[in-house]
């Protein structure tokens, strides 16, 4: 009894010594630590208060709204170094400084952290709810993509299509933009950008807000493979739809063109080139649900050509 006593004791000291001599763990509620942290590795590059400032005074991105800038999984991968550089010429493009390699912490470490900003940094001006990413259709995040190169974002901004990265390297790498940003924080930032980066080049404020909420769609898709589009068609509100309400719409929107009966006979169709489909020679009950609600919601011409996102695309 007295060996097995001993043997015992013997392990408790052990363990008592191997924790003591084990770095201190942090946990997420650890912030006075976390806080120390962000004195020790952040605050030499990023500021985290004070006020937009142009991009050409700063060292690295502001991290003056991080709690409402950057979805947690992302941002603990990319403290704990598991994320590639966001920026291959470095932040500081015109300086040519190249890629910065980020200081890593334990993970541990990045909970804690990523509590402070969520704690400390949020931003005022981002309303929760803004942009409900649930709600992105095929189409739109196909549209945004069209809106997202006739803007010019591809000139700095990386993304992935098809497989290959393409565009500029003179700002953030967007190809796993859809796992990094808080969608709500990215929709008040293009709202207009220059209110957090100052000449910065950005100029997402020219676009409409639906062009805008369209590029957003395919923002969010980048690096998220399974991506679940919303499918209008498919919601339970789509089957309480009134025939006697949708007799109206078509009155006011589409009988002028397409005639009373369908017939492609309405008054505005003399003139027009081409002509307005006959819908009494559809047999609607045969048309996918998918491809009818496109059309009707974003225009036939426009859905017709190219087909950029109809079912197994």
């Amino acid at each position: 009894m007295n060996v097995r006593r001993n043997v015992m004791l013997g392990g408790a000291l052990l363990t008592l010594v191997g924790l003591m001599s084990t770095p201190k763990l942090l946990f997420g509620s650890d912030q006075p630590r976390a806080k120390e942290l962000i004195q020790q590795a952040c605050v030499q590059c990023h500021r985290l208060e004070g006020q937009a400032d142009s991009r050409f005074n700063l060292r690295a991105p502001d991290l003056i709204w991080a709690g409402s800038k950057y979805n947690r999984p992302w941002l603990i991968r990319w403290l704990t170094g598991k994320e590639a550089p966001l920026y291959v010429k470095g932040y500081r493009w015109d300086l040519s400084e190249g890629a910065v390699k980020h200081p890593v912490v334990t993970e541990s470490e990045a909970n804690a952290i990523a509590d402070y900003f969520d704690k400390h940094n949020k931003d005022p001006r981002v309303k929760v709810g803004a942009y409900d990413v649930t709600k992105v259709t095929k189409f739109e995040a196909a549209f945004g993509g069209m809106a997202y190169k006739a803007h010019a974002c591809l000139g700095c901004h990386t993304v992935e299509e098809n497989g290959k990265l393409i565009g500029g390297q003179q700002s953030a790498a967007l190809e796993k933009s859809g796992q990094r940003y808080n969608m709500d924080w990215l929709f008040r930032f293009g709202l207009n950008p220059q209110d957090f980066v100052p000449h910065s080049g950005e100029f997402l404020a020219d676009a409409t807000e639906p062009q805008l909420r369209a590029v957003l769609g395919y923002l969010a898709t980048q690096g998220v493979p399974e991506f679940k589009f919303y499918e209008p068609w498919t919601a339970p509100e789509f089957g309480k739809a009134s025939v006697g309400r949708g007799k109206v719409i078509y009155k006011e929107y589409c009988m002028q063109c397409h005639g009373a009966t369908g017939k492609g006979d309405g008054p505005a169709a003399a003139t027009l080139e081409p002509k307005p489909a006959i819908h009494a020679n559809i047999n609607f009950s045969e048309v996918p649900t998918e491809y009818l609600y496109n059309m009707i919601n974003h225009g036939g011409r426009r859905w017709a050509s190219p087909p950029i996102c109809r079912t197994g695309d």
